[in-house]
């Protein structure tokens, strides 16, 4: 699964506008969410509340989408 999240990132990343709102959120969740973990006491420590992952997912989701289709746009 983290490959797989780490292949939309980067499709993510490579196809949309970093500076497009939804796209801001996008970059501030992955950062709050990795921050959260990097001070997480251990590996077992809930430290990243279930809504923002899932609010992180839904999003990752959606740009994702929207990559796909800006990709096979300009492939067209």
């Amino acid at each position: 699964m983290k490959q797989t999240n780490l292949r939309k990132s980067d499709i993510i990343l490579h196809t949309l506008n970093p500076y497009d709102p939804e796209m801001q959120r996008y970059l501030s969740l992955s950062k709050r969410i990795e921050q959260l973990m990097n001070n997480a006491e251990d590996e077992n420590d809930p430290c990243v509340p279930v809504e923002l992952m899932a609010e992180f997912f839904v999003l990752q989701e959606e740009l994702y989408q929207k990559a796909l289709k800006r990709n096979k746009e300009e492939a067209n």
